[in-house]
């Protein structure tokens, strides 16, 4: 079972793709898609909102394990380019860069494409990423692309139980009421492993619950562990009550004041203390306000684009982070690139 991001600018060919890949669920500010066949459990992530506005891109990959970076043949634009930014600070690895429309070049322009796309590649976490021609008309590399994420699907199928045996966590992103069972959400188990009848907590309304039920795929089961797509019924918390981005867990810290260790992107202007931002981690987002910076040690006003710094934040409100999670620092009024930079908290 695998969640699949597949992003890109307006024109890029992504929801079409999406749509090769998946059949057709839940839409809001992001569309889904599930595929089932044997053994192979897919959903589909498209971030339909975006580009206008950056938070379902953000969503659509904290949902998700791969990203499918969808580049049209005019090639890649200033969205496109926003995307790879977002990955990169993310610290995302698992991906593949697919040449959407693929009919409609020679290979001479698709190779050429394709050398463009390295070349502004390299020095992310996607510069070793599969760049493979796909057309959604002819049907050309879609069973390569297919085979491309069965192989990845594999290796997060590793690293994903290595983690079973840690302290739970799920990341809400759907909730809601259902007649004759109460509350119900949606989300994606991120690490350890879930049981019927636990007893976990909601964070950040800090609501403590007991899965009664859970379900993959309409299926009943005991258990689901890292990298499972669930639905929970879940007894001691209304359905109004949980936002997208709660996090079901035993143990996460909640604060409205956090210290980052942040890396500024090279094509932001940089960051300065006073400044109001706007703050991503796993699927919640928030205003901040910067009231401190710190490089090397040193108290400063500002961090110039491409360095690295320690940023102080005032959170607008409670959100809820374990060691490890990266965050995402984002100025809504920026035209075009509006990531600024990647956080990680750190113990």
């Amino acid at each position: 079972m695998v969640s699949i991001a597949v992003i890109g600018g307006e024109g890029s060919g992504r929801s079409s793709l999406a749509s090769k890949l998946g059949k057709k669920g839940n839409t809001s500010d992001i569309t889904m898609y599930d595929f089932a066949k044997g053994d192979q459990i897919l959903t589909i992530i498209d971030p339909s909102g975006y580009p206008a506005s950056p938070k379902p891109l953000t969503t659509a990959l904290g949902m998700s394990e791969i990203v499918l970076l969808c580049i049209p043949p005019a090639g890649m634009d200033a969205a496109s380019g926003e995307c790879v930014i977002a990955v990169d600070q993310l610290g995302l690895e698992h991906g593949i860069v697919v040449q959407t429309m693929s009919d409609r070049s020679n290979p001479y322009e698709l190779e050429e494409n394709a050398n463009n796309i390295r070349s502004f590649l390299q020095g992310t976490t996607a510069r070793d990423w599969d760049i493979i021609p796909v057309s959604t008309t002819t049907f050309q590399g879609i069973e390569q692309l297919k085979e491309a994420i069965n192989e990845l699907d594999r290796e997060i199928t590793v690293r994903n139980l290595e983690t079973t045996d840690k302290s739970p966590r799920v990341i809400v992103d759907h909730s809601f009421n259902v007649k004759g069972i109460g509350s119900v959400i949606l989300g994606r188990v991120i690490q350890g492993t879930v049981h019927k009848h636990e007893k976990l907590t909601i964070y950040p309304i800090n609501q403590e619950i007991e899965i009664r039920n859970i379900q993959m795929q309409d299926v009943d089961k005991k258990s689901a562990g890292p990298g499972s797509r669930v639905g929970l019924s879940l007894k001691g918390v209304q359905a109004k009550d949980v936002d997208r981005g709660n996090i079901i867990s035993s143990n996460e810290t909640t604060a409205k004041d956090i210290e980052l260790d942040c890396n500024v992107s090279k094509f932001s202007q940089g960051l300065a203390v006073g400044s109001t931002l706007h703050m991503y981690v796993n699927l919640q987002s928030t205003p901040v306000k910067i009231t401190g910076i710190t490089v090397d040690g040193q108290d400063v006003g500002e961090a110039r684009a491409g360095s690295t710094c320690k940023v102080s934040l005032s959170i607008g409100e409670e959100v809820s982070f374990c060691s490890g999670d990266m965050f995402l620092l984002t100025d809504l009024n920026q035209p075009k690139q509006r990531f600024i930079a990647g956080c990680k908290y750190k113990i």
